[in-house]
């Protein structure tokens, strides 16, 4: 399948973010998430598909990865795929698996090399009718565990990953200059704490960041190559906020597998964007739930203290 996208004749494009499915055991709970997961693309009809990370876990999963994804394989709509810290924690690897991801129907995910670290890292162009991309799609594999075992906790986004990242905003700027970020990856970033304190969130935190304990900068980086970039994970099955910070916008999406923590108390679903290919700057996103229950106006928080200038 061709890796470009392309926005539809009335100018729009929608997208569909799925995150911890957590396909396990093949069970009822696994089965009732791929029924929500056919039932959120038969209702909200995405022009593309993402899954960001733990979309199967245990030791079956080469033999469950089909299975997590055959509401996307057989919808006939692209889709692609990225690494969580689960996927690979109890068997295999992850060049296997996304071996293995890349030969199932509709994927055009891939591994640019001059990424050099992690697995998946790539990014995908939404055209308008003249052919220029107007959004870039970037996909990152945010690793799993700190390989500095002194520091310990969740990886991070390493120099090489930035500056990949940079590399690609400055080629895509040689073509258009005028283009949105859209970007995705497994875990948050340490400024997602900062983004709830200090600025005005919407959607729903109901627990912490499981973001690493090292601060490489990519927020940072981001800010700095611009284009009005935004970053949205999962991970954190019982968040789904978003906000902006100095222009960034971080948020969640939202947690689609039942046999994820969560899932007893918070409603499984997952997140809807629509892009406009005359507006790079901005998007509408809302989060689509089980039962069919759209939240398109979401809680509102108010910074939880004031920043100190100077």
């Amino acid at each position: 399948m061709e890796r470009k996208l392309r926005f539809k004749e009335d100018g729009s494009f929608r997208i569909l973010q799925l995150t911890d499915i957590h396909y396990t055991e093949d069970d009822e709970r696994d089965h009732r998430t791929v029924a929500l997961m056919r039932d959120l693309i038969r209702r909200e009809k995405p022009d593309f598909i993402i899954t960001t990370g733990d979309t199967v876990y245990g030791e079956k999963n080469m033999e469950y990865l089909p299975l997590a994804l055959a509401p996307l394989t057989e919808s006939g709509i692209p889709w692609t795929f990225l690494f969580g810290n689960h996927d690979v924690e109890f068997a295999g690897n992850r060049e296997e698996l996304f071996a293995a991801v890349r030969k199932l129907p509709g994927c055009i995910g891939y591994h640019d090399a001059e990424s050099k670290d992690g697995v998946g890292n790539h990014t995908i162009g939404i055209e308008d009718g003249e052919g220029r991309v107007r959004w870039l799609i970037i996909g990152i594999d945010s690793g799993d565990y700190n390989p500095l075992k002194q520091v310990g906790g969740y990886g991070f986004i390493t120099p090489a990953q930035i500056h990949w990242y940079q590399e690609q905003i400055r080629r895509q700027e040689q073509e258009n200059p005028d283009f949105g970020v859209l970007a995705f990856q497994h875990m948050a970033l340490p400024e997602y704490a900062e983004v709830f304190r200090y600025e005005t969130c919407y959607g729903t935190r109901r627990e912490g960041y499981g973001c690493p304990r090292i601060n490489t900068g990519f927020f940072a980086a981001m800010l700095q190559a611009g284009h009005s970039p935004s970053l949205f994970v999962g991970h954190d099955h019982a968040n789904d906020f978003y906000g902006k910070l100095y222009g960034v916008t971080l948020g969640y999406g939202r947690a689609t597998g039942y046999g994820s923590y969560g899932a007893q108390d918070f409603a499984r679903g997952g997140r809807v964007f629509v892009l406009n290919q005359e507006d790079t700057a901005s998007y509408t996103t809302y989060v689509s739930l089980d039962g069919g229950i759209v939240v398109d106006d979401p809680w509102r928080y108010e910074p939880l203290e004031r920043r100190e200038e100077g």
